[in-house]
């Protein structure tokens, strides 16, 4: 073989190499393109009352897909994580919230940080969804979320959930 030969061959194989780099790369750009058309980002509000059962009302904060729905909420929890930060007791929970809509089930993971406010527990914390059927399928999305619990906790129990969720 020639070193001329040689030289083409290798010249040959690097430019099949590059096209198919590019051919490869065009492909994941157009199918992350096309996923992303689809997919739209809509920012959302869930209120909570009457917890660990009660009722919500899902509530869009701006345009899009989704529209208002209410139904039932429950909550579950295992028991919290218990520190003390800067001097006072902070309980961490990780809770499951299932709603239960017209419109379909949403299932969300929160993580909460509550502590004591005097007559109420108070809690801030994120929310993630794990799970969704019928309108809710396929849904991904998180958030922040605010809890209240009046009467230590023992009272009615008020949360919040504002963030955003991606609608395929």
């Amino acid at each position: 073989m020639s070193t001329t030969w040689r030289t083409l061959t290798g010249a040959f194989v690097c430019a099949l190499a590059v096209a198919f780099v590019l051919i490869g790369t065009a492909l994941a750009v157009t199918s992350e393109a096309t996923v992303g058309a689809r997919a739209t980002k809509q920012r959302v509000a869930m209120t909570m009352k009457g917890l660990p059962y009660g009722t919500f009302v899902l509530a869009p904060l701006q345009t899009g897909a989704l529209k208002r729905d209410v139904g039932t909420s429950s909550i579950s929890y295992p028991d919290p994580h218990v520190l003390i930060r800067d001097g006072q007791k902070i309980e961490i929970y990780a809770a499951i919230v299932t709603l239960v809509g017209t419109r379909g089930t949403l299932v969300i993971r929160e993580r909460l940080e509550v502590v004591n406010a005097g007559d109420a527990l108070v809690g801030t914390g994120r929310w993630i969804v794990v799970r969704g059927t019928r309108g809710y399928a396929e849904i991904a999305g998180g958030g922040r979320t605010a809890h209240v619990g009046h009467d230590h906790g023992k009272g009615q129990w008020f949360a919040r959930e504002e963030g955003y969720l991606v609608v395929p």
